[in-house]
């Protein structure tokens, strides 16, 4: 399976370099597939440096400005004309999303794939891996939208919340009838 993945690109500290590792790891071994923004840079390199590491694949969706930080060795590239194209590229290429510590760019990304799993545009799995409590304010807004009437379809038909790595992947996995390689 092909899994985006969005995340800073920016250099952390502590947790979330630790749950990117994790995940990393986790991707490869159970045979997945990366989808990312392709940067050799914060985050992004620490999750695509792991996913190599596990014997993973990793392809890489840039755009123009970005492509000095790209990734060499990459086994799919694609260079999208801006941001949205981009987006549009990471989710066609995955067969789900897992939305982990970010800044603007990755909350562009992650609302941007529920506003379109909202209109029905798309049935990925969407995870938001909520390190540290990364996405606790946004799950406050998504339950206070659903509450109040201003999403179409239940809050856990378009997005799933859990801090722990393994708990991400398999739901992504249960969504997708996903059978992971024999061991």
């Amino acid at each position: 399976m092909k899994i985006c993945v969005f995340l800073a690109h920016k250099d952390l500290a502590g947790p979330y370099v630790e749950a990117t590792r994790k995940l990393a790891l986790l991707l490869a071994a159970r045979g997945h597939t990366l989808v990312w923004g392709g940067c050799d840079a914060g985050l992004m390199k620490v999750v695509a440096d792991h996913v190599v590491a596990g014997g993973g694949r990793l392809v890489g969706v840039t755009v123009p400005f970005l492509e000095h930080k790209t990734r060499p060795g990459i086994d799919e590239m694609y260079v999208a004309g801006d941001l949205a194209e981009r987006k549009a590229l990471m989710l066609h290429h995955a067969d789900a999303v897992v939305a982990m510590a970010g800044g603007l760019g990755t909350l562009d990304e992650v609302t941007e794939v529920l506003e379109l799993k909202k209109h029905g545009m798309h049935d990925k799995p969407v995870v938001l891996l909520n390190t540290d409590g990364f996405y606790e304010g946004l799950m406050t807004q998504l339950r206070r939208m659903e509450a109040e009437g201003f999403l179409p379809l239940p809050l856990d038909e378009l997005v799933y919340s859990t801090p722990e790595e393994q708990a991400a992947l398999d739901h992504v996995e249960a969504r997708t009838r996903f059978s992971a390689p024999a061991a």
